[in-house]
């Protein structure tokens, strides 16, 4: 048994499983799949239990990971289970697929026409049509089933059944089913019973009844759902024990990993003879598909078990049991749910709510601050009338109104970081269990829909997009309403509906296609070498034609080259020439040809042998005079209908092809060659006035080609800037480039990056005599770029970058310490001078990314980093990076065991009466509200009793110490206290020294200065008298 969501381990691990294939007697049949491991597995195929060996019709072809077994002129007797097995030294996995060989159909003799049985009079033939479909039925193990239909037409219609698609002799076991013919009612069709003896749980499945004749084909279905009877309890008085469900494992089970609020998949493939009956098993107890348990069986033949959105409560021992008359097995996965590091502080409950009433859904997060989403399964749920989601403090509330059937479902409250709290819904009313939210089918396959009602015998209605479905595709047994659509095709899709009164279930079925075949190759190619630097190619359409419109490709490869090129297309086969100018160079080439339709392209078919072929250029656009500016680049271009090399010449002198830039001599014209593609440029470099008259000329095989440089004298040239002008502004500023001219009010462009400006509020152009400018009022970032004014022939360019203004941190300007103690909410704020300033955070040198831990805000010019629930983890050096300047941050978050920091023991103090006490305690944290009491009774302010808070400091100050003030205090915070044993006198008292209490402070000196000696250090700040 393999579990689906990404075990670590190496064994191997199929990633796309061999398909059931069905063929004809004499095709090719193949299976593929897709198998990884490390270290790469070996795979060898299986049949009836033994291996596989290459012959002539057999073959194993692999590549990579993907393996495959091609089977050449099938034979009825290879029909059967194939079984894909790979092992390596971390494990072994397998998969199966069956093979279906069919006989083609042998044409029926036509009987002589006098032998035709006539229609009845008022009759004409017809395609069949069904009189009475086969009924869905709920029935236990070992109930005989009975599925009858009959069908009109004429003629008489052949009627089949089929099992899940698959016809009744290629059903595994089919030894107990039975076929009863008949005749329709009245004599006009036909009649066909199919009686399974003793049903078994694997008889289960979508029954289908095919009628053909001459005109057309009809079909109907029916589900069979096969049920484990009831456990009858032990007789009275009966000693022996219950035998166990499932035999004890003898090996360790496979170990599987989920992230709680995934889903789980597992799956097991079982074969046997009689075929095997399954069951799935969670910590010993038969398991019942529910709400969040699916069980199913996949197109592939394996039994499927899918946990959705995983809890805690899910972890445990999954064992799926297969059992049939020859014996058991079992196959067992452990699996492990692993919990988030931030939880909820309550998880939500499942509830139940009567329809068209409410459902409330409730949650509590562990901090204010952190943001929810509601989710029905996988549809996000927004607020709306519908779904009313309410926030208060640390609790989140859901509020369903109106609810329907297709309420019933999956609910889940997600915070970041993907942690969810999962929790049922359940809607009563006439509809007990609803139809799925969507349900998508392959083009061709069966479509099983099933309802559940409260009461037994009512009917229900089935429609599609409104429209009642035909009562032939209907069954309805006891509580259970079932649609059966067999083959479906895509009409068959759209929004299904079960109504019952008022109450009602939707689902929207999807159809999807079903991919085609791509067309046949080409047959019958052939290459002739006819006339010079020509080649002939001709070939045969496919063999079949393919029924979808194509197209011929033709591609061409030069000997000695891997690449392939396309010549062109052709819609028809026949014969077609290939000229020298269609290959670039000169060369031998080889040829090949596909068909191309919508479902694809066919393998290619390579023409024998090769052709010698030279391009030949003609000219497309040729070389232009060109007229030029003292000081312009001079660019000479011609464009040619294939690719070839040819040779530049400047005034009669042949310009070298190996140096594309260079100059004719020293001190003469600079030049630049280039070729792409079809075109071929010069370009002449700052040509000069004694440059005018130079010729230019082009040749290659097939073309010659000139033309003449003329330099026209430029009317104006530019004063200032003489070169480029590189300017830096911020934004808001203005902005002012100035091209001044050698002429008075002559006209001159501006462009930006190429593109002529437009006038607008925010770019002015002005000309003042010679002076020409640009100008912007308030400079903006999108405003940097190349300007040029441009004039007759020359130009002044300026390169402008306009920046933002730097960023600033009004606050803090120093070095911040921040203490925190566990599950606190710690919140670092730091405030720039500019709104939309961007800042990045950083913690020990790694920017901080935003996560269900870690909260990013902003909130006009202040930027903070939030920690909902700090851990001692989540300390470290922070820093808020805005353009150049950085806050820091030091974060310490401690692990509090206790709240009173000192004094940690009694304390004892000694006064003389009207001295001034001062007790103080120290706490950890500064927010913290302590209670002072005296003798057990809490004190009360006065102004001859102060309580006084400063920081993490609490004090208790007696001004003027009476002798009713002697007495046992206490500072208290939770279940701690800090105690002081106050003792007031008249006068002083000498103490002996060698008191054996080392609590006991000694008073010394003069009346108005005591000071208390403690064992405590001195760094400490000690409750005592001053």
């Amino acid at each position: 048994m393999k579990a689906g969501s990404g075990d670590q381990g190496s064994p191997p691990c199929f990633l796309r499983f061999p398909r059931p294939v069905r063929v004809v007697s004499g095709a090719e049949a193949e299976l593929k799949c897709v198998v990884l491991g490390e270290p790469p597995p070996t795979v060898v195929w299986e049949k009836g239990g033994q291996q596989l060996a290459a012959s002539e019709r057999l073959s194993f072809p692999a590549d990579g990971a993907e393996h495959g077994l091609l089977l050449s002129g099938a034979l009825p007797t290879d029909a059967g289970v194939y079984v894909c097995r790979a092992r390596n030294a971390a494990g072994e996995a397998y998969a199966a697929a069956a093979v279906t060989v069919l006989e083609p159909p042998a044409p029926e003799p036509e009987p002589p026409l006098a032998e035709r049985p006539l229609p009845s009079p008022g009759t004409g033939e017809g395609a069949p049509v069904f009189l009475t479909g086969p009924r869905s039925q709920w029935v236990l193990r070992g109930a005989e089933v009975v599925l009858t239909c009959q069908v009109g037409g004429l003629p008489e219609p052949t009627l089949y059944w089929e099992k899940d698609g698959m016809a009744l002799d290629e059903v595994w076991d089919s030894s107990h089913f039975v076929l009863e013919r008949g005749c329709a009612e009245g004599g006009q069709g036909a009649s066909l019973a199919l009686r399974i003896l003793a049903a078994r749980l694997p008889d289960s499945g979508v029954y289908v009844c095919h009628a053909r004749n001459a005109h057309g084909h009809a079909q109907a279905g029916a589900l069979l759902q096969v049920h484990q009877p009831p456990e009858s309890p032990p007789p009275e008085g009966a000693d022996e024990e219950p035998a166990p469900v499932v035999e004890p494992l003898k090996c360790a089970p496979k170990t599987f990993w989920v992230n709680e609020g995934k889903h789980a998949k597992f799956r097991c493939y079982v074969m046997g003879k009689p075929e095997p009956e399954i069951e799935w098993h969670w910590e010993g107890r038969p398991l019942l598909p529910d709400r969040r348990r699916l069980m199913y069986r996949d197109r592939d033949g394996g039994f499927v078990l899918k946990v959705l959105y995983c809890q805690a409560k899910d972890r445990g021992l999954y064992v799926c049991a297969a059992r049939n008359s020859a014996g058991q097995t079992l196959s067992a996965v452990q699996l492990h749910v692993k919990e988030p590091r931030l939880r909820f502080a309550r998880p939500l409950q499942d509830v139940e709510g009567r329809e068209h009433g409410i459902a409330v859904l409730e949650c509590k997060v562990p901090n204010s601050r952190i943001p929810t989403a509601w989710f029905r399964e996988d549809q996000r749920l927004l607020p709306c009338r519908k779904y009313e989601q309410i926030e208060e403090g640390t609790v989140r509330r859901l509020i369903i109104h109106r609810l329907k059937a297709d309420d019933d479902g999956v609910y889940l409250c997600e915070m970041r970081g993907r942690v969810r709290t999962v929790a049922n819904v359940t809607v009563k009313g006439p509809i007990l269990k609803r139809l799925p939210r969507k349900l998508d089918v392959l083009e061709g396959e069966n479509a099983v829909l099933l309802v559940e009602t409260r009461e037994a015998g009512v009917e229900g209605r089935w429609s599609r997009d409104g429209e009642e479905l035909p009562a032939t595709c209907q069954s309805s047994c006891g509580h259970m309403h079932a649609l059966v659509l067999p083959g479906v095709t895509r009409e068959d899709a759209g929004e299904v509906t079960f109504s019952l009164g008022n109450s009602r279930t939707t689902t929207l079925l999807r159809v999807k296609c079903v991919k085609h075949s791509p067309p046949g190759p080409p047959v019958l190619a052939e290459m002739f070498k006819g006339h010079k630097n020509t080649v002939l190619l001709t070939w045969k359409p496919p063999e079949p034609a393919p029924e979808t419109p194509f197209i011929y490709r033709l591609e061409r490869q030069e000997v000695g080259s891997e690449d392939w090129i396309q010549c062109f297309s052709i819609e028809k086969a026949g014969a077609v020439e290939v000229p020298g100018d269609c290959v670039p160079s000169e060369g031998d080439y080889r040829f090949r040809v596909c068909t191309v339709s919508e479902h694809g392209r066919s393998p290619h078919v390579v023409f024998h042998g090769s052709a010698h072929l030279v391009p030949t250029a003609r000219l497309v656009a040729g070389l232009e005079d060109v007229q030029v500016y003292d000081g312009e680049d001079a660019v000479f271009s011609l464009d040619l209908s294939t690719i070839i090399q040819g040779t530049w010449f400047l005034n009669g002198e042949e310009l070298k092809a190996n140096e594309p830039e260079g100059q004719v001599e020293p001190g003469a014209l600079r030049y630049r060659m280039e070729q792409k593609g079809l075109q071929h440029r010069l370009i002449l470099r700052a040509v000069k006035h004694q440059d005018s008259g130079a010729l230019v000329g082009f040749s290659c095989p097939g073309v010659q080609d000139s033309a003449a440089l003329t330099i026209q004298e430029s009317p104006v040239h530019i004063l200032s800037p003489q070169e480029k002008v590189s300017l830096t502004f911020t934004t808001s500023e203005r902005v002012v480039l100035t091209c001044e001219l050698s002429r008075a009010d002559f006209p001159a462009t501006w462009y930006k990056e190429g593109q002529k400006v437009e006038e607008s509020e925010s770019l002015v152009v002005k000309m003042d005599g010679r002076k020409h400018r640009l100008i912007l009022p308030e400079a903006k970032v999108v405003d940097s770029g190349e300007f040029e004014c441009r004039t007759e022939g020359v130009s002044a360019f300026f390169s402008l970058t306009v920046q933002d203004p730097p960023v600033h941190i009004v606050d803090p300007r120093e070095h911040v310490f921040v203490h925190a103690i566990t599950s606190e909410c710690v919140m670092l704020t730091c405030e720039v001078d500019q709104e939309d300033a961007p800042v990045r955070w950083y913690k020990d040198g790694q920017e901080v990314e935003e996560s269900a831990l870690v909260v990013l805000e902003n909130e006009g010019p202040r930027r903070r980093l939030v920690l909902p629930a700090a851990q001692p983890p989540d300390g470290g050096e922070f820093q808020c990076v805005a353009g150049e300047e950085r806050a820091y941050f030091t974060v310490t978050i401690t692990d509090v065991s206790s709240w009173i920091v000192y004094p940690s023991g009694k304390v004892y103090v000694a006064a003389v009466r009207l001295e001034r006490v001062v007790l103080t305690c120290e706490l950890c944290r500064p927010w913290a509200e302590v209670r002072w009491t005296k003798d057990g009774e809490e004190v009360v302010e006065s102004p001859a009793l102060l309580l006084q808070k400063e920081d993490t400091t609490r004090r208790l100050v007696l001004p003027a110490v009476q002798l009713e003030d002697s007495g046992e205090y206490r500072c208290e915070i939770d279940d701690e206290s800090a105690s002081f044993t106050v003792t007031v006198t008249e006068s002083y008292q000498s103490q002996d020294s060698a008191n054996s209490n080392p609590e006991l402070c000694v008073l010394l000196k003069k009346p108005k200065t005591r000071r208390l000696w403690s064992r405590f250090p001195p760094w400490r700040r000690t409750a005592g008298a001053e």
